[in-house]
């Protein structure tokens, strides 16, 4: 019985660190082309280098 339970909870530690990644890694995805877009928006209606500067790097 007492293998069971280290089973277990093993399989429900790894799944619920799958999630966690699975939650972290699109947010931070889409958190960062949202914040490109954004800095790329205005470089495109302005022309101005500061922009295309932070877009860069």
């Amino acid at each position: 019985m007492l293998a069971n339970v280290d089973a277990l909870l093993l399989a429900r530690a790894q799944f619920g660190f799958t999630v966690a990644l699975h939650i972290v890694f699109p947010v931070f995805s889409i958190g960062l082309a949202s914040y490109l877009m954004m800095l790329e928006k205005p470089w495109l209606a302005t022309g101005r280098q500061v922009f295309i500067d932070l877009l860069q790097y």
